[in-house]
């Protein structure tokens, strides 16, 4: 959905498919305003509307005079935050050991494979992952990291990079994307729809045969779109069911 039919259709919404005239109190340009402010918005509260990425940057790059420079590397603005920062160490070896027979990844299936499985496997297997992932170690050193999400800049810390770095990152889904999503269309037509209250409270407007409309039902319906739309975004951000600590 673009945004030109993203407008069309808020305005269908707000004029009761044109039932009443709406551009003279909230013109198009206020809505595209509304629009890209609460969809920067959404990228922060809506779990759904961004998705899991990696990439991995060469260890020629941080090498280069604009890196040496500031220590920053430059992301799109579509990525939103950077979660882990890895440098990747050569040939997957373990415990120092170069022969490629005792790699992590044939260690990891020959324990996945042969580890017993009993009536408390849950406890088992997360007491078994956390070991996996202290071994990662081996393989991976994590490096330290700032993320700037406004300027979309991360700034590497500590040691230079001897390989290639592992990043793992979140980026937004794109907004024509994203207005795809009825609830995502239901929290930005309210915000509307607030807005469109808000003017009507302000200057009185009265329409052809000295009709006027009521701005608190816009309020009320909008008040009850968002706190439902509120619900929905929190009802998809829950702890594991089971939590350890080391």
């Amino acid at each position: 959905m673009t945004k030109e039919e993203l407008i069309s259709w808020i305005k269908d919404e707000l004029s009761v498919s044109g039932a009443i005239k709406i551009s003279e109190i909230i013109p198009d340009k206020e809505i595209s305003r509304i629009i890209d402010n609460e969809t920067e918005t959404l990228y922060d509260i809506y779990r759904e509307a961004i998705v899991e990425k990696y990439t991995i940057v060469p260890r020629n790059i941080f090498w280069m005079p604009e890196f040496r420079k500031t220590r920053t590397l430059q992301f799109p603005k579509c990525v939103r935050t950077v979660d882990q920062v890895v440098e990747m160490k050569g040939r997957n070896m373990m415990w120092g050991i170069s022969d490629p027979d005792i790699s992590f990844s044939r260690a990891f299936q020959a324990d996945l494979w042969m580890s017993p499985m009993g009536g408390d496997t849950v406890t088992f297997r997360t007491i078994q992952w956390q070991m996996w992932d202290q071994m990662k170690n081996f393989i991976t050193v994590d490096m330290k990291h700032s993320w700037n999400p406004l300027n979309h800049t991360l700034l590497i810390l500590g040691h230079d990079p001897q390989t290639n770095v592992f990043i793992h990152l979140w980026e937004g889904v794109k907004p024509v994307n994203l207005w795809e999503n009825p609830w995502v269309k239901k929290w930005i037509t309210a915000k509307c729809k607030k807005q469109f209250a808000k003017l009507l409270t302000i200057i009185n407007f009265t329409l052809i045969g000295n009709v006027t409309i009521n701005a608190s039902v816009y309020s009320q319906e909008a008040d009850t779109d968002l706190k439902e739309c509120d619900d929905f975004f929190k009802s998809l951000i829950q702890p594991d069911f089971f939590v350890s600590f080391p």
